[in-house]
């Protein structure tokens, strides 16, 4: 072995020193210098083993090194991520919005009339027969309604919400159905504006003050059957804190309010109570109206033959129906 930064020479070994052939062949005299070149070439090449040893330095930088490795800190165990939740439960209140959206969508539409898209309609029409009887659950009890003639299973007591601290299950099915018609902006309001009173039966509740009519909701049914759009500018007074005209005596404040409408355009017209979808209204209602209707602007119109209206004096722009002293409790379809 061989320290090649101690010795830079080889030495001979001391074992094999002098005894091989290739030395003895060294030390043998020749008879001339061409045989000694001649006995140099044919001896075998001398091989030698050289080790190199890694200098102190290296040494000592590769020791440093391992020690430094086994006093280095282990390495620090990486925490593992907590699993993502799981989106089951959106995924369930996604579909349960789908399925609440859809539902809304069928309602809104069950709820508008049926001959929305006809400018003129009969008074028989498909929403009538959709109508004509209506399956209405309440208090437990079923209970069904006919709207052809007076054939009503509920007494005209339960059907006065102008009176009464609950909505008869008949009022707020009708109640629904106009407001669908809201909702599709063929019936309409003024100022004050009483369809809100509408809305309150529709979501069966009886306010104070604010209750209508059942032949109301009945006559503003007959106008949508047969214009495409209604506007109604006048119903319960005391809703809204009105006294005109006939002041408390009017049908639309006295007994509760709201036994009275009032009609103010027919497909986008405005009304004066003698004009041409004035007097059409007046001959659809006439045969189904009980006996003792009330029938406003008598001097705004020519004179009309009519059966159960008994018009009076009124201001000729609208048209006024009421049912303060009518004989039957709702309207006669047929």
């Amino acid at each position: 072995m061989v320290d090649v930064d101690q010795q830079h020479e080889l030495s001979d070994d001391p074992v094999s020193a002098f005894t091989t052939a290739e030395e003895l062949t060294a030390t043998q005299t020749f008879p001339s210098r061409r045989a000694a070149l001649e006995a140099e070439r044919s001896r075998p090449a001398k091989r030698e083993r050289v080790v190199v040893r890694p200098t102190r330095d290296r040494r000592d930088a590769k020791a440093a090194a391992r020690a430094e490795r086994a006093n280095r800190p282990p390495r620090r165990t990486r925490t593992p991520r907590p699993a993502r939740p799981a989106r089951t439960e959106g995924r369930r209140w996604g579909v349960h919005a789908v399925v609440m959206l859809a539902l809304a969508a069928f309602f809104g539409t069950a709820a508008l009339p049926a001959y929305a898209t006809t400018g003129e309609g009969s008074t028989v029409g498909a929403a009538r027969t959709a109508l004509a009887v209506q399956t209405l659950t309440g208090g437990g009890v079923t209970q069904v309604v006919a709207r052809d003639g007076l054939d009503i299973q509920e007494s005209p007591q339960a059907l006065d919400s102008t009176t009464n601290t609950t909505v008869s299950p008949t009022v707020q099915a009708l109640a629904v159905q106009l407001m669908g018609a809201v909702a599709a902006g063929r019936l309409v309001g003024s100022t004050p504006n009483h369809i809100p009173e509408i809305a309150d039966l529709a979501e069966g509740r009886a306010v104070p003050g604010c209750g209508i009519d059942y032949r109301v909701l009945q006559a503003i049914s007959v106008a949508l059957d047969n214009f495409n759009q209604v506007g109604v500018s006048d119903i319960n007074r005391r809703c809204t804190g009105q006294i005109e005209g006939a002041g408390t005596e009017s049908a639309h404040y006295a007994d509760g309010g709201g036994h009275a409408l009032d009609f103010y355009l027919l497909n986008g017209s405005p009304l004066t109570g003698g004009d041409a979808k004035s007097v059409q209204l007046i001959k659809i209602l006439d045969p189904i109206v009980p006996d003792g209707t009330g029938l406003g602007q008598i001097g705004c119109r020519s004179s009309m033959d009519l059966t159960n209206f008994k018009p009076f004096d009124d201001t000729c722009n609208h048209l006024h129906i009421d049912f303060l002293k009518s004989d039957g409790p709702a309207l006669r379809y047929g």
